[in-house]
């Protein structure tokens, strides 16, 4: 996740990474119940964080489609008192948000069973970051590694996320579904910007705002662009604020968006264009899938079906 920090005086720390564990026997988190759960907006930020039980102790995680990895704070960590195991350097390629990770050190912890109401959990291992942070107040990130094991239904009015076991996309439903493509554990999809595209995005739960390259900026001619800065995984990053007039994700569309121009390692890891946050998607309830489909001829490796709120 990236927040950014526009002119604030005192910004508010978030997460953001893709992870890659190279070589590691990690197994698939094992997952079963159906249940909807109460969404909070993350003080001062436009993401969401639902409470799960971890073993016995209520906790806060951020819902994260633009985390690979479910990520864990120190201090869950130390309550639990949770053993781990180091993670070679060489078996860790990561990219995150912040200017403050020369090199990073992490440890893989397994967690005792996560239940969210009649949904449980097990053998979810997470990672904690030595020079990174969690944003303050959280348990955790709830990454991909959990989330790509259920259909999620997310209603940002209703502030509720439904989990349900894995289904295909139903046939009636393909005219209108955006194909998702999968790259590094996280999901990607095509959108135009400005009537020009297609551009390639991660698409992100956990990102406050749209963000874009440089060369995609130059490309849309966004010369009235203004300095900022995000506070990412792994602190603050240079960046400029621009406006797009329109951002269509097929035939949705929000126009007059904040888009936040970065040179980020993220974009370079995943080869994306840019990453499509909650000032785009907390306008529609979404409805994903991760099990593959076909959408328009094309394979597709998950599906997200957008209903606009009104």
């Amino acid at each position: 996740m990236v927040k950014n920090a526009l002119a604030a005086p005192q910004p508010n720390a978030v997460s953001h990474a893709v992870v890659q564990l190279q070589g590691l026997d990690v197994p698939v988190p094992q997952v079963k119940g159906t249940a909807t759960t109460p969404l909070k907006l993350l003080e001062k930020s436009q993401v969401y964080t639902t409470p799960v039980m971890v073993g016995k102790l209520t906790k806060p995680f951020l819902i994260d489609t633009g985390a690979s990895t479910t990520l864990l704070s120190a201090d869950l960590v130390t309550t639990l008192k949770l053993p781990g195991r180091a993670v070679p350097g060489d078996r860790l390629a990561s990219a995150v948000a912040g200017k403050e990770c020369a090199s990073m050190k992490a440890t893989l912890h397994e967690l005792p069973l996560l239940t969210l109401g009649a949904v449980e959990i097990r053998g979810v291992h997470g990672l904690r970051f030595e020079t990174a942070a969690v944003p303050e107040g959280l348990a955790g990130v709830m990454g991909m590694d959990i989330l790509q094991q259920f259909d999620l239904s997310f209603n940002p009015k209703a502030k509720t996320l439904n989990f349900a076991p894995p289904s295909v996309l139903p046939t009636a439903a393909t005219s209108t579904a955006i194909a998702l493509q999968k790259r590094l554990g996280v999901f990607l999809a095509k959108l135009t910007l400005n009537g020009q595209g297609p551009f390639t995005v991660l698409l992100d739960t956990g990102a406050d705002s749209t963000f874009i390259s440089g060369a995609i900026a130059q490309r849309l001619n966004l010369n009235n662009r203004q300095p900022a800065q995000i506070l990412g995984f792994c602190g603050l990053e240079p960046a400029e604020k621009s406006l797009l007039t329109s951002v269509k994700l097929r035939q949705y569309e929000q126009k007059n968006l904040e888009a936040i121009v970065v040179s980020s390692p993220i974009l370079k890891l995943l080869g994306v264009d840019g990453i499509l946050g909650q000032n785009f998607l907390s306008h529609y309830q979404q409805q994903w899938r991760f099990t593959p489909s076909t959408i328009n001829g094309t394979k597709a490796d998950g599906s997200l079906l957008l209903s606009p709120l009104q």
